[in-house]
């Protein structure tokens, strides 16, 4: 726990954070009240009342947010293009300082208006599906709008001045469909990506961009790993795979280079102007970073572009989180209904199925608008190919350190076994291959994964366990007693002795070692 309390710690003077905000609110003259929000993965964040009754809200980035100065003023400058450019509604900035050395605060801070309505979170659940259509469709719109205007390069957004300051350079952004004067304070620079700037990596001279061709992106990350794993990797055990051997950092390089055989050719086909398209999206489009009107049910602001940045669509295009059904989803345009049997069911089972079909329904219904609404949009997430090609990309940066190992190497197996029918026109053999060993041990470290994965989808979905191990501060002792007192029960279910071992081994929310 302290740990993880260390990244998320910020040092900062509250007394001047408050001094900044009075200055950016309308003639305020105090502040009269600071609620702090909730605690965020990556982010403090407070409410300021002034005495003019004026509101703003101030945002601190933690440890973990990225890397220091990129980080924030990436997000002010996307935020700003944002406005600017595409007129979508994001919350104003008002004041920022990305250099918590030189500032009064002494931590890095944006100060922006408080936005308008209320999250989207507080009401979904309450609305009727009408309303909630209505919702998708003006997500669609704003998506749609983003893929208008294609970028040069694939990286992050910065004003060109704190650019040049960063990386002593900063191009012109030249977009022909794009106002000049829109662009002439912006440019694009390296990503923010945590997993390209943690720890050792951020003193190391990594490519994080900005690239020019999808290629040069895949085969960066591969070669970014790569070196860091050499440099700093080191034996660990893996109890999915061994019980006894040690997962050697060669087996991370040997994985990485298959990957680099394969890196060039998981990338947008050339002539396919959608796919290849370098589009500004959300990162993480989820219900409680949308701001809507009570009344009108209007999106009022968008919220929480921090790490956003521009890439080929063929990376982006997805169903966002807040549509996403989490189970699988009938093909075709079809309407979810009811099972035959329904009304003999129980009411528990009822209630199920009707949030099941709920769920698939807005999924689906995003599905039909962005094809009805976005034909950029639609012509890259109709592909069902696309997500099997670009997976492997998205696993590679910092592969050993999430212990991603197993899904970069399951991703791999699928495109090697499905390689003729992905690739179909023109290209070589798959450039890689995996042996009956490696098959079959990966099939062994599968069989323990499922086991304990479906173990927990059991415990959380009684609410047992918390999803993705988070709880808050005040719930965190009764977390380690169902903790415990689960785990036993998971080890209890062994055969023997030796099965024993393992499962106690398995469980993943283990006791920090001493």
């Amino acid at each position: 726990m302290a740990l993880e309390l260390s990244k998320r710690y910020v040092k900062f003077n509250l007394q001047e954070l408050i001094h900044a905000a009075i200055n950016v609110s309308m003639e305020a003259r105090y502040c009269t009240r600071i609620l702090k929000c909730a605690e965020g993965l990556h982010n403090k964040a407070f409410v300021l009342t002034m005495d003019n009754g004026f509101e703003v809200l101030a945002k601190l980035p933690n440890p973990n947010a990225g890397p220091p100065h990129y980080t924030t003023a990436s997000e002010v400058a996307t935020r700003e293009l944002l406005r600017d450019l595409f007129n979508v509604p994001v919350p104003r900035v008002l004041a920022w300082s990305s250099d918590a050395a030189n500032n009064l605060v002494e931590a890095e801070y944006i100060i922006e208006e408080k936005a308008p309505g209320v999250r989207l979170g507080a009401l979904w659940n309450q609305w009727p599906r009408e309303l909630k259509l209505e919702l998708i469709r003006q997500v669609v719109d704003i998506e749609n709008i983003l893929t208008t205007i294609p970028f040069p390069k694939h990286g992050c957004i910065y004003f060109k001045d704190d650019l040049r300051s960063l990386t002593g350079d900063a191009e012109n952004l030249n977009i022909k469909s794009a106002s000049t004067g829109a662009l002439e304070r912006f440019s694009i620079g390296p990503l923010v990506s945590t997993d390209l700037w943690t720890g050792t990596r951020g003193d190391m001279r990594l490519d994080r961009g900005p690239w020019l061709d999808p290629s040069e992106y895949t085969q960066a990350l591969g070669r970014n790993e790569l070196a860091w794993i050499k440099s700093a990797a080191s034996p660990r055990m893996n109890y999915y795979r061994s019980i006894q051997d040690y997962e050697l950092p060669e087996e991370g390089i040997a994985l990485l280079t298959q990957y680099m055989h394969v890196a060039p050719h998981l990338v947008p086909p050339s002539m396919d102007g959608a796919a290849a398209a370098n589009v500004l999206w959300h990162p993480d489009l989820h219900l409680d970073n949308v701001f809507v009107d009570p009344d009108t049910r209007q999106i009022t602001r968008i919220v929480d572009w921090q790490s956003a940045c521009v890439a080929p669509l063929f990376y982006q295009s997805g169903v966002p989180r807040m549509f996403r059904h989490p189970k699988p989803v009938r093909e075709g345009w079809i309407v979810p209904e009811r099972p035959e049997n329904f009304d003999s069911l129980g009411e528990g089972e009822k209630n199920k199925i009707d949030d099941d079909l709920e769920g698939e329904t807005i999924h689906k219904y995003y599905e039909a608008q962005v094809c009805k609404r976005a034909p950029r949009h639609w012509a890259v997430l109709q592909r069902k190919d696309i997500p099997v090609i670009r997976k492997p990309v998205w696993l590679t940066s910092g592969v050993w350190e999430n212990r991603d190992l197993f899904f970069l190497r399951q991703s791999l197996i699928s495109l090697a076994a499905r390689w003729e029918e992905l690739f179909p026109d023109d290209q070589p053999p798959c450039p890689i291959k995996f042996t009956e060993k490696d098959l079959e041990l990966h099939s062994k470290e599968e069989e323990n994964m499922n086991g304990v994965g479906q173990m927990l989808v059991l415990f959380r979905d009684q609410g047992i366990l918390p999803v993705d191990g988070m709880v808050d501060p005040s719930d965190f002792e009764i977390a380690k007693q169902n903790c415990r007192k689960f785990k036993d029960i998971f080890i209890g279910l062994a055969k023997d002795d030796d099965e024993r071992k393992l499962f106690a081994k398995l469980w993943p929310y283990q006791d920090p070692e001493k």
